[in-house]
């Protein structure tokens, strides 16, 4: 069986949500005859997915998602490689399994908003309910789960032209109550609406409760709780002439759904926090002077920019001073490397103290050295490898080059490269063609960076 390889293709991203209703007329009136057979032939299978915190994004530098996971353990089965193309577009990503350019839509889809005559969908791989999301202002919400008659006269502001419009509409014609009325927002995504929420500058919205749940995590001040429909059933999407495609996906969803795997993928992006966790405690900073001070100390002996003060800060944010400690993501250890980081610097033991505080000090220099060219100011750079440690340097490329498009700084991180980094949360700016790492939310690393220096 052949190696799962992956290919990134990133085309024309659009703000349209992948759920969304409204239509438009493709070029081709019959699918491109294109079935297993043909892509085991080809020795490639093609996956559109959707940039967000929850299918498909970059971490790390490492490739991530709840749909990226799963259609690498159904490669798996094939043989074959696998090309991601993203696209936040359902509409063309439609056009795409017509034409060939696709074979398997693995987002958000739900089966009932589409015509079949378009698209067939796979077994689903799982449900998930439309719910409220809302403020949590010390501990209080306006709208409870058996309150919902509240929303009577509320306006509740979701994505232009999406199925959310859809299921508000279906509430107003069912409910007893009066009509809710509908703020539809156009260019933005579904994630950057919750944004708006969390900073209060919108009252509430709606989302699927996966997708709802996966921003919570980062918007700890938002409620999503609170159920106003249904569960749907998601499945993939396969064009509709693709039969022995589609039935193979349906028998090996069935049986995967079955597995511990499949239970740790769901658990991985679904239900577990996006933050360190361990069965064992953290450590206390006694603790920390007396078995870690005497390690840092020595590995950064002759070293005056990472020295070992900021390597006791650098694991206090990763880890908490746990050896033990592992992320969601699965970084490991007092400075929480990825096993592939870990396996290029030697270590043997990613859990063993000084093993992993040097060769998380090896990874710093060595992103220190591969950013060094572009900004010479020493003191300057250390923000940029913080940075760069902490999401990714392809990230914080990314953060340069669209810094320098929008007329600002390349090499100045405070006001100029942290803004452009945030920026790589809108599709608007994720899409750019000097952008080749796609969506990223970067408040966290800001933070990171900041709470390092502090």
């Amino acid at each position: 069986m052949k190696a799962v390889a992956f290919t990134i293709l990133t085309i024309t991203l659009l703000t349209c949500c992948s759920c969304g209703r409204h239509q438009r007329t493709t070029s081709l009136t019959e699918p491109v005859d294109f079935d297993l057979d043909s892509i085991i032939s080809r020795g490639k299978i093609r996956i559109v997915t959707d940039y967000n915190s929850l299918n498909y994004f970059v971490c790390k530098d490492m490739a991530v998602g709840y749909q990226y996971d799963l259609t690498n353990e159904y490669a798996k089965t094939l043989g074959v490689e696998v090309e991601i193309i993203v696209s936040n577009d359902n509409e063309l990503n439609i056009e795409m399994l017509d034409n060939g350019k696709a074979d398997i839509i693995a987002t958000s889809l739900i089966a009932d908003t589409i015509n079949e005559q378009r698209i067939s969908f796979s077994e689903p791989y799982g449900r998930s309910k439309i719910v409220l999301i809302q403020r949590n202002d010390n501990g209080l919400i306006h709208i409870k789960a058996d309150s919902l008659g509240m929303l009577g006269n509320d306006t509740i502001s979701l994505l232009a032209n999406s199925f959310y419009e859809t299921a508000i509409e279906n509430i107003n014609d069912t409910s007893s109550f009066d009509n809710i009325i509908i703020d539809p927002i156009e260019h933005y995504d579904v994630e950057q609406i919750i944004q708006l929420v969390a900073e209060n500058e919108i009252k509430q919205t709606v989302a699927l409760e996966n997708i709802a749940r996966a921003n919570a995590w980062y918007y700890p001040t938002i409620d999503v709780s609170v159920p106003i429909s249904p569960d749907y059933d998601l499945a993939w999407g396969i064009r509709t002439n693709a039969t022995k495609l589609k039935e193979d996906i349906d028998n090996w969803m069935r049986e995967f759904k079955r597995t511990t795997r499949f239970k740790q993928i769901y658990r991985k992006y679904v239900i577990d926090p996006r933050e360190i966790h361990s069965n064992v405690q953290k450590t206390t900073a006694d603790t920390y002077q007396d078995d870690f001070e005497e390690i840092v100390k020595k590995l950064t002996a002759d070293d005056d920019r990472y020295n070992w003060m900021l390597i006791s800060s650098i694991i206090y944010q990763e880890s908490h001073f746990n050896p033990e400690a592992r992320s969601w993501a699965g970084a490991s250890g007092l400075m929480q490397l990825m096993p592939e980081t870990a396996k290029r610097f030697g270590v043997e033991d990613i859990s063993h103290p000084e093993q992993n505080i040097e060769a998380g000090i090896l990874y710093l220099k060595w992103l220190d050295a591969r950013l060094i060219k572009y900004i010479p100011d020493m003191q300057e750079r250390v923000k940029f490898t913080l940075a760069a440690y902490n999401i990714g340097l392809g990230h914080i490329m990314d953060a340069m080059r669209l810094s320098e498009k929008q007329g600002k700084l390349p090499d100045v991180w405070d006001g100029n490269v942290e803004v452009a980094l945030l920026l790589k949360a809108n599709a608007q700016y994720y899409s750019d063609p000097v952008v080749k790492h796609g969506y990223c939310r970067g408040t966290e690393t800001i933070n990171y960076v900041r709470n390092v220096l502090v």
